[in-house]
């Protein structure tokens, strides 16, 4: 399972790939139970689901392809003009009728690939290509959203050097990272966006001559502040907002230790938090937070364990 959207109490959406049998996983939280559902014709290899609103849900492809939920159906939404050779990296829906799209896009061949990176939003107009950031030549990887002209991103890589961008409406435009990250190879996996004033930002860090370590930092609306982290945490890879100023944090399972690979750090401390039993290694891919509630809903599989992985979604209650 890759990714999950939480809209309102009984209202949330998961969406994942299938293995070598079956169709591909699509979820549906009413409440009480998440229940299989028919997903919108054509739809193949879901990798995202993002909205604002229970009629406002979109779903994407591998491809970018993209299809829309109003409340009662699903139609699709079109994609942006990219070449069948664009895969998607993230989307997000940033308002009623603004939606952003992240990709790479092979301009090499099969046997010698080469990517660049391409970005296009939706309007009731429709689709548009964006140029990317600019210090961003390896691409955007995550978006989040306060609002359509409050939308935040992470790009980047440890090779490439990572960057956190940020869309005021016009422009695309790099926010300075703290100056005790100078020299340091930073790779950012996750961001959410609570407000104007709260944005998270987790990933891993490794600093010359020291071990890779795991990544925290609030931006508070006018800097960034680094949160020290627990020892033997080598990477952060989703993270949510509790809802009461601290984050939730899906971890690299670092002990080998199924209770260890979520987190909760409330502004000042940490926590472990339990997790279902799972002896395969799971990984966190996707952490979302019922608006209103204290109920989160957490996606992944065990990927370091090839045809044997299996999805799954853990809900805290």
């Amino acid at each position: 399972m890759t990714s999950v959207v939480a809209l309102a109490p009984g209202q949330a959406w998961a969406v994942g790939y299938k293995g070598e049998m079956g169709d591909d996983p699509f979820m549906r939280w009413d409440g009480r139970a998440w229940k299989p559902v028919r997903p919108p014709e054509g739809l193949r290899s879901p990798r995202v689901v993002s909205g604002t609103s229970a009629d406002n849900v979109w779903v994407f492809d591998d491809d970018g392809d993209a299809w829309r939920w109003d409340g009662r159906r699903w139609s699709a939404g079109g994609r942006p003009r990219w070449p069948r050779s664009t895969v998607l990296r993230d989307a997000v829906v940033a308002g009623p009728e603004a939606v952003w799209v992240a990709g790479s896009q092979n301009i090499g061949t099969s046997n010698s690939p080469s990517y660049r990176p391409v970005l296009a939003r939706w309007s009731p107009a429709g689709w548009s290509e964006v140029r990317s950031p600019r210090s961003s030549e390896a691409g955007i990887n995550r978006f989040g959203a306060v609002a359509p002209d409050d939308l935040w991103a992470v790009a980047g890589s440890f090779e490439d050097g990572s960057a956190v961008e940020h869309w005021d409406g016009r422009r695309w435009r790099t926010i300075p990272l703290p100056l005790s990250l100078n020299g340091a190879k930073i790779d950012f996996r996750d961001i959410v966006a609570v407000s104007a004033q709260e944005i998270w930002v987790v990933g891993s860090v490794l600093r010359p001559g020291r071990r890779q370590a795991a990544l925290l930092m609030r931006w508070d609306g006018g800097r960034w502040n680094l949160v020290d982290v627990p020892a033997g945490a080598n990477s952060f890879g989703s993270v949510a907002s509790d809802g009461h100023g601290g984050v939730l944090i899906g971890a690299s399972n670092y002990h080998y230790d199924d209770h260890r690979i979520l987190l909760r750090f409330d502004g000042r401390s940490w926590t472990y938090e339990e997790a279902p039993g799972d002896n395969r290694a799971p990984a966190v891919f996707d952490l979302a937070r019922v608006p209103g509630d204290d109920q989160v809903f957490a996606v992944g599989g065990n990927p370091s364990y090839d045809e044997d992985s299996r999805g799954w979604i853990w809900t805290r209650r």
